[in-house]
């Protein structure tokens, strides 16, 4: 018995393989703004990978603390280069990430700002030793202004 199609899309599709893959935190509150990011800042094009998953690039700092984290992420980001031909990772992290927030350490206070900005340049750090031929580049998105609030984007 044949499958019933429920859609089809209007974008043609396109085989090129992007040469960038940007890592990021799931929370869809600030999906489209990565994507205007990605699209106006970075010059990403539409089907730009995409690897996100709670708390962004967080895994990649877990080396010593959940290897089984820090692998799993790792694995799947060398399959992605080296499938792709990947040459360029851009990790964003963003204010108010709930992950990092419900991560803390026995109840301490801490600035959820520095510390996902210190695990974006760890991670990086990482990146360049695992992928040398691959550029890496760090952002942290944040609310600014109001009526209407906007985000921002900042290198690390």
């Amino acid at each position: 018995m044949a499958a019933t199609t429920v859609y089809e899309s209007s974008v043609p599709w396109d085989s090129t393989r992007p040469d960038t893959v940007i890592i990021s935190c799931v929370d869809g509150r600030w999906r489209a703004q990565i994507q205007d990011f990605a699209l106006n800042h970075l010059k990403a094009d539409l089907h730009t990978d995409f690897l996100a998953v709670p708390g962004g690039i967080e895994p990649l700092t877990l080396i010593d603390h959940v290897p089984k984290d820090f692998n799993f992420f790792r694995r799947r980001l060398e399959s992605l280069v080296e499938g792709h031909g990947t040459k360029r990772i851009v990790a964003i992290a963003h204010q108010d990430c709930g992950w990092y927030r419900t991560r803390t350490f026995l109840s301490l206070k801490i600035d959820l700002r520095e510390r996902q900005i210190a695990d974006l340049r760890r991670a990086a750090a990482r990146l360049r030793e695992m992928l040398p031929g691959v550029t890496v580049e760090t952002y942290f998105a944040r609310r600014e202004g109001r009526d209407p609030e906007r985000v921002v984007f900042e290198a690390v």
